[in-house]
C-alpha cells in the first residue's frame, strides 16, 4: 500500500507539479531507456516521457539499481522506495479518443533483510501531501457522469447511470465533453 493520487493531466499541468517538486528540494529522475537522468531544472520535463521519480534527498540515499516500478516493472519495496515519489501525465490518444490516467505515488515503507519494516521518512509524507494539493489545484475534483452496462442481476445488461468524482484537467474535460473522449485507466 502506499499514498495514491490518479488524475488526468497534460504535460503543461504536469510541469507545475514538478516545479512544486523541485521547491521541495526534489531531484526530478528521467527513465531512459535503460539509464536514469537527474536534473534539478524544469528542462528534464519533456512531452516525450510521461514517467518520473521525484527523489527527495532528506529521505536518504538513492539506489539506482533499486528505482521502484522502473520500466513499468514492480523492482520490489526498498529504501529507494522510501526516497522516491513517482509522478507523471496523462497521454491522449486521438485515434482512439482516449486519455489515460496518470498518478501520484509514494510507497508506505518496506521490509528490509531482517524482515524489520521501515516506515516512509515524514519528510516524504510531506512532500507527497504537497505535490498533491498541487494536483488538486490544476485538476480540480469533478463529478462525471457516465453510462455503463450493468452486470447485476436484478438488471442485468440494461443501462445505467454512474456518477463518479475524478481529478480531471479543464483541458481534458473540455475534450471530454466536446470530442467525446473516454477517460482510461491504461491502454
Amino acid at each position: 500500500m502506499g499514498k495514491q493520487i490518479n488524475y488526468w493531466l497534460g504535460y503543461t499541468d504536469f510541469l507545475q507539479i514538478a516545479q512544486a517538486a523541485l521547491d521541495c528540494g526534489c531531484v526530478i529522475i528521467k527513465p531512459v531507456s535503460e539509464k536514469l537522468i537527474y536534473g534539478q531544472t524544469l528542462d528534464i520535463v519533456t512531452e516525450n516521457q510521461h514517467r518520473y521519480y521525484f527523489y527527495l534527498p532528506e529521505a536518504g540515499a538513492l539506489m539506482e539499481q533499486q528505482i521502484p516500478f522502473q520500466d513499468g516493472n514492480l523492482v520490489g519495496y526498498s529504501a529507494a522506495g522510501n526516497t522516491v515519489i513517482e509522478a507523471g501525465f496523462s497521454l491522449v490518444y486521438d485515434e482512439a479518443k482516449k486519455i489515460t490516467r496518470s498518478r501520484l505515488f509514494a510507497i508506505s515503507g518496506y521490509y528490509d533483510e531482517s524482515r524489520e519494516y521501515i516506515p516512509r521518512p515524514e519528510c516524504l509524507t510531506k512532500t507527497y501531501n504537497r505535490l498533491a494539493r498541487t494536483v488538486k489545484k490544476v485538476a480540480p475534483y469533478t463529478e462525471l457522469t457516465d453510462y455503463i452496462i450493468s452486470t447485476h442481476d436484478s438488471s442485468y445488461r440494461q443501462e445505467k447511470e454512474w456518477r463518479h468524482k475524478e481529478y480531471v484537467s479543464p483541458a481534458y474535460l473540455a475534450l471530454r465533453a466536446s470530442q467525446k473522449y473516454e477517460l482510461v485507466s491504461s491502454l
